[in-house]
């Protein structure tokens, strides 16, 4: 397995070349950027405003240094779990002209579990006024189940896909194919075994996350730990496999 050092959380590591993410305290979540000619593609959010503040302002710090643009273009939302998308209006206030992409369903889920998900913030130690006062901003940028969307950064083509129904209903994935990465939200996690909520779909989890298999990618990103290849995607995959035929039970 492909394991790489563990990033500082105030830093941005390469995983690819102009693709770099960046580590957060707390959930370990993974933040993403892709970047092209036009500016680039951030891959989730954070969890509340001030997390997507210090994200952007650490980019503004991180990507002249890298000689790549700092100015984001577009936002990816992998699902929609509060740790994940919850900081979506401080990157429109700071760029209001970025387009927010995001599974087809993703609108509904965040009108019906926004408050549930502010709950779960709270619940994982985040600051409750920092919860209450996230503003919710869904995507207005569809993705559907099993079409490809090809967003082009300028000389680059990033390529959205949303495999079918396993972390959540709503998953999508961001794949760089000129580098082959691959950054899997919560359909791949290495950090500790995949979450199965009550928003989960387990018995479907490895068809989909097979499916995104079939991109063809080197290096994974997670939604959560560190960087892992194709081998221990496999093995995960097979997990899941075992979960969804009855012979495994996740904790």
């Amino acid at each position: 397995m492909l394991r790489a050092e563990q990033p500082k959380h105030a830093t941005w590591e390469p995983i690819g070349p102009g693709v770099l993410r960046r580590r957060l305290p707390g959930l370990e979540l993974n933040v993403a950027v892709v970047t092209g000619r036009d500016g680039i593609l951030l891959v989730d959010s954070g969890s509340h405003d001030h997390e997507a503040a210090d994200i952007l302002a650490s980019l503004a710090r991180e990507l002249p240094g890298h000689g790549l643009p700092d100015r984001v273009v577009a936002v990816v939302n992998t699902h929609g779990h509060f740790d994940h998308c919850f900081g979506n209006d401080e990157v429109l206030r700071a760029f209001p002209d970025a387009e927010v992409w995001g599974h087809a369903d993703l609108p509904e889920y965040l009108e019906r579990w926004a408050e549930a998900g502010r709950a779960s913030g709270v619940e994982h130690g985040f600051d409750p006024e920092l919860m209450r006062a996230a503003r919710i901003v869904p995507p207005t940028r569809a993705v559907s189940a099993g079409t490809p969307v090809t967003v082009d950064l300028g000389g680059r083509e990033v390529v959205l896909f949303a495999p079918g129904r396993g972390h959540t209903d709503h998953d999508v994935v961001v794949h760089v194919p000129d580098c082959g990465v691959l950054i899997a939200g919560d359909m791949v996690e290495e950090s500790g075994p995949p979450v199965f909520g009550s928003d989960a779909f387990a018995a479907e989890w490895s068809d989909s996350l097979a499916r995104v298999r079939a991109l063809d990618a080197s290096v994974w990103l997670p939604g959560h730990g560190a960087v892992v290849d194709e081998e221990f995607v496999i093995r995960q995959n097979r997990w899941l496999a075992e979960v969804a035929a009855g012979r495994v039970v996740p904790d």
